[in-house]
């Protein structure tokens, strides 16, 4: 089975690792997708065939970053920059048994586009979670981490399939880092789905200035600016106020730049603490790409109370808590005691990466394709 994967790229990680690697145009299309997957971008979700660079098996590419998609253009003597005449190019030229698209949500509903074809399969990936789930008919599978959204699917029909993040092997060799970081958080602030999050953000914030502890909150978020309209006889119709309204000057001067990749991963291995917390439509079941990372890279994690994932015990696996006061309490415990939990994380990383390796991932995802 042949297998399209294709993700979207995240906006801010791009400068950072055309930067961190030095890129540039003169660079082809294999070694700038074999950098992409090197760092490590996505690699919970990428599928165990594009991380050991087999594209006979998968192929696998950001299907909006325009200078690897331009290369690809440009080699295969493709007149042409706009992304969805590359990406339906490189659609016919490989010919999948399976389109896997992690971008049903913001693609323009390209596979109205791409058609259907008796000898394809297209399946995509929802882990945006909204109060209702959002549903792409047109496909013959959906998948989701978010079990909720699976059982939605299933008494409405339709073909889906709970598939959770799997561990690369190759985090087994950073697991062991020395801890210089006491507290990590990373991930979005951003108003409206993570409101309630951000509350929280703000709470570590404020305790990182009442301790000695080395709390370090990496923030991905756009600065918001009011917009003063103007009376229309005038030359322009708004402008906007000089002042920044989200977020506030405490958050911006107290958090840390966003990380992404091989630079996040080697945060995490040299961090005791992990915290993870959730959107504001989660409600009860608790899972996201931060339960791999932080286990799977060996830290200590500490998640919202909730339901989670088959395997992960919390009070045994990791600790939960239900409102930024008990965070605080479940920090002080562990960090009060690293030792006997520097050990209790070790053994959660060897149970969690056994539980959800690449190749159980690789493997519940054909079985999934080949039922349809």
């Amino acid at each position: 089975m042949i297998i399209f994967q294709t993700v979207h790229k995240y906006g801010p990680h791009i400068p950072l690792f055309e930067k961190k690697y030095g890129v540039t145009d003169v660079i082809d299309f294999e070694t700038l997708r074999r950098l992409l997957v090197a760092d490590g971008y996505c690699s919970t979700y990428i599928l165990q065939p594009a991380l050991e660079h087999k594209p006979e098996q998968v192929f696998y590419t950001l299907w909006n970053y325009e200078r690897l998609q331009q290369c690809w253009a440009r080699e295969h003597s493709l007149k042409t920059n706009d992304l969805n005449e590359i990406k339906l190019a490189q659609i016919e030229e490989y010919r999948p048994d399976v389109f896997y698209n992690f971008s049903a949500f913001c693609d323009g509903n390209f596979i109205k586009r791409l058609g259907k074809r008796k000898d394809r399969k297209d399946i995509y990936w929802n882990a945006y979670i909204t109060a209702e789930a959002m549903t792409f008919p047109e496909y013959d599978g959906q998948i989701s981490l978010h079990r909720p959204f699976v059982y939605h699917w299933q008494r409405s029909g339709l073909s889906a399939c709970e598939l959770q993040p799997g561990i690369p092997v190759a985090w087994a060799t950073q697991s062991d880092s020395p801890k210089s970081i006491d507290i990590l958080f990373y991930g979005q602030y951003l108003k409206g789905i993570f409101d309630n999050r951000n509350h929280l953000v703000e709470s570590l914030l404020r305790y990182k200035l009442d301790t000695k502890y080395e709390l370090r909150c990496h923030l991905t978020y756009t600065e918001h600016r009011p917009t003063i309209f103007r009376i229309p006889k005038l030359p322009w119709t708004r402008i906007r106020a000089p002042f920044i309204t989200f977020p506030s000057k405490f958050v911006r001067q107290h958090s840390l730049c966003p990380l992404y990749g091989d630079t996040l991963y080697h945060a995490i291995a040299q961090s005791r603490i992990v915290v993870n917390a959730y959107g504001n439509f989660n409600q009860c079941y608790k899972s996201n790409m931060r339960l791999y990372e932080a286990i799977g890279l060996g830290a200590f994690l500490i998640s919202e109370e909730g339901t989670y994932p088959d395997g992960f015990e919390p009070g045994v696996d990791f600790y939960t808590y239900r409102d930024a006061k008990e965070l605080i309490t479940q920090i002080e415990r562990v960090l009060s005691d690293w030792p006997k939990h520097a050990a209790l994380a070790q053994k959660t990383r060897e149970k969690i990466t056994g539980l959800y390796s690449k190749e159980r991932q690789w493997n519940e995802f054909l079985r999934f394709a080949e039922s349809l």
